[in-house]
């Protein structure tokens, strides 16, 4: 008898788990999200605008594509960044033509619905890549026996360099959250003191591809690895930790702390609260080819 009402408030239990519950969301207020990542490069440069949309909305935010965007320097230059459609608005320089030199402090302008935005930025000094290096391991019980690589890069003397290591295999560049690279000097954060050495092993190490599992995946030989290191601010620094802490959240399980917007160093002229990021950066880059 006692097995029998075990079984059923077991399937009492179970059955409980099939009801549904509907939250209701409030929508919130519409929000501008500026993703302006420029480098010095003499490469097309693109800043995209958009606006927030109800978190179970499954469709692409709205693009922004009346806005007037223009990025000026403090040497007397201005860019006028002309609207390409989706919310993208970029500047394609001329030939040797870029956007200014390490030192150089630059201001973003946007325009849109009557409500101007602004935002401030200096294209900080990067370090070379000395080189990108490969081991053979065969008895790590946390990775596969195979290759994997790490480069070897000094931080520049002087505290407060902020930089984003990105990785990119056979020229896919590898951007699962796990996958993102950011230094405070050499290490992790503004309290390592590790000033004017070379970066630190974990960011080093972190040039191998990691799966869905978490494993980081061997090199095979003839696979290109390109390394490129991007100077950022120390609030850009700031909004690409945040945002990598909030995308891994999901992870920490029972630990997880609630979403929030991520916010960045843009402004209004009329006090509302803007996402995103104005930076620009300095690069340096990398190659290796994967022998035997």
């Amino acid at each position: 008898m006692k097995n029998l009402l075990y079984i059923f408030i077991g399937l009492f239990l179970f059955q409980s788990c099939e009801d549904i519950i509907e939250v209701q969301l409030d929508e919130g207020e519409v929000l501008l999200v500026v993703d302006a990542w420029l480098n010095n490069e003499n490469d097309t440069q693109q800043i995209r605008l958009s606006t927030t949309a109800p978190y179970f909305d499954s469709q692409q935010t709205p693009a922004v594509e009346n806005a007037t965007v223009t990025v000026s320097s403090d040497t007397g230059e201005t860019f006028d960044f002309n609207h390409i459609g989706n919310g993208i608005y970029e500047w394609v320089p001329q030939v040797d033509e870029t956007l200014g030199d390490i030192g150089t402090n630059y201001e973003l302008n946007i325009f849109a619905d009557g409500v101007t935005y602004t935002s401030s930025t200096r294209l900080n000094r990067v370090p070379v890549i000395d080189s990108i290096t490969q081991e053979f391991i065969d008895d790590d019980p946390f990775r596969d026996e195979g290759i994997y690589t790490e480069f070897i890069s000094r931080d520049l003397v002087g505290l407060g360099d902020t930089y984003w290591v990105k990785t990119f295999k056979n020229g896919q560049y590898l951007n699962k959250p796990e996958e993102i690279n950011i230094a405070f000097d050499a290490g992790f954060d503004s309290g390592g003191e590790v000033d004017g050495i070379v970066f630190i092993p974990p960011i080093r190490f972190l040039t191998n591809e990691i799966d869905d599992d978490g494993m980081f995946v061997k090199w095979e030989p003839g696979e290109e690895i390109r390394i490129e290191i991007h100077s950022i601010s120390n609030e850009a620094f700031a909004f690409m930790e945040i945002g990598r802490d909030q995308l891994l959240n999901g992870s920490n399980g029972i630990f997880s702390e609630p979403l929030a917007n991520t916010r960045g160093n843009v402004t209004s002229d009329n006090g509302t609260t803007v996402l995103g990021i104005f930076n620009v950066a300095a690069i340096s880059s990398s190659v290796h080819i994967i022998t035997e």
